[in-house]
Order: structure tokens, then C-alpha cells, then sequence
């Protein structure tokens, strides 16, 4: 096996480990035994525990950037304005987190208040994605979409975390349970928020 193939080998094993058994409880041994290599060959790559869950993270975070950064086809509907692209990058991370419920797990379970580098990298997942909601409401306001009154920092932060809770339900919780349509849960969480949850004559 070649040697990105080891090391790809070696985090795929204690990703699915840390989710399942946490990061404490989770040792260099049990790693080495479901990698089916020798405990040198993991110090090859890494330098202990810690270096392997924090690089966890670290392509985590890569690949949510990559999955964000992508565009949808030509002539989409997700082109024809700041709301439609909006979703569309709603879309791509609900999608990401539940296609791979152990990376969900290990964000927003597991990595939770370790502390040091994990709470960094960490930390780059909430900032992109407060930046990104941030951007487009401000978008929407200079267009006129968006209520001139509205408190930009909260709403932010309200839809930042809701949208994380609801990654972790469908992702993690809910794994068990049928297929999701992507395209049906991010309608429902994108107008939940656009228009609230009262009828208008309430």
C-alpha cells in the first residue's frame, strides 16, 4: 500500500473509533488494531493521539470548503439570485454532514470543549459559516429583501445555530432512518426562517 494510502487507511479507522467510542476513550491501540498496522507505522505519520484528531478535523474542514466552493450546473436555478445560492450552499452541507454521520459526530459531539488546537479548528467551522449567513443578509438588506429592522448579529447567529443542531439531528441522530431529501429539508429550514412560523392572520 502506498504511503497517502496508509495514512488515508489510518484516519479512516479513527474517525469511525472517535466518533463511536470518543477521543478519551479511544487509544493509540484501537487505532492501530482497526488500521491493521503496526503501532510504528502510525508514528510515521503522526505524532501521537492528538495529531491524529486534530488533522481529522483539519481535512474536515478542507472538504466542507471544497463542498461549499462548488457550483451548481450552468443556467441552475441556484444562479438567479443571493437567495437561491444561499440554499444551494445550505443544501451542500446539510448533504455533507449526513452523507457522513462520523465527521457530524466528531465535530459537533466529540471535538466539543477538548480545548487547545481542536477548539481552533473548530472554531474555523462556526466563523465560515456565521461569515458566510452574515454575507448574504447583508446582501439581501442593501437589496431590499431583507427587513430593514432586523438585528443582523442575532439573526445570524440564530440561524448558525439552528442550522448546526439540525446537522448533527439528521446527520447523527437520525442516521438510522430512511434517505433525506436534501433538496425538501433545506426548503423547510431556508422558509422557516424567511418567513417564520405563524400564519400571517395569527
Amino acid at each position: 500500500m502506498k504511503s497517502e494510502q496508509r495514512k488515508t487507511q489510518i484516519l479512516e479507522c479513527a474517525k469511525t473509533l472517535f466518533s463511536a467510542k470518543g477521543y478519551y476513550q479511544t487509544q493509540i491501540s484501537d487505532i492501530q488494531q482497526a488500521a491493521g498496522v503496526a503501532r510504528g507505522t502510525i508514528y510515521q505519520y503522526f505524532k501521537n493521539k492528538d495529531d491524529i484528531f486534530v488533522t481529522l478535523l483539519e481535512n474536515l474542514y478542507r472538504d466542507w470548503r471544497a463542498e461549499l466552493s462548488g457550483r451548481p450546473e450552468r443556467n441552475a436555478k441556484a444562479y438567479e439570485n443571493g437567495f437561491e445560492v444561499f440554499k444551494f450552499r445550505i443544501r451542500q452541507t446539510f448533504k455533507f454532514f449526513a452523507e457522513d454521520p462520523d465527521y457530524c459526530n466528531i465535530l459537533l459531539k466529540v471535538g466539543l470543549g477538548l480545548g487547545g488546537d481542536f477548539d481552533r479548528v473548530i472554531a474555523q467551522f462556526d466563523r465560515h459559516l456565521v461569515e458566510m449567513t452574515k454575507y448574504y443578509l447583508l446582501s439581501g438588506l442593501k437589496m431590499g429583501r431583507i427587513r430593514s429592522d432586523i438585528n443582523i448579529e442575532m439573526v445570524t447567529n440564530m440561524i448558525g445555530g439552528a442550522f448546526m443542531r439540525m446537522a448533527f439531528y439528521y446527520g447523527v441522530t437520525r442516521k438510522k432512518r430512511p434517505r433525506l431529501d436534501f433538496d425538501a429539508l433545506t426548503e423547510d429550514f431556508v422558509r422557516t426562517f424567511a418567513y417564520g412560523i405563524f400564519p400571517e392572520n395569527h
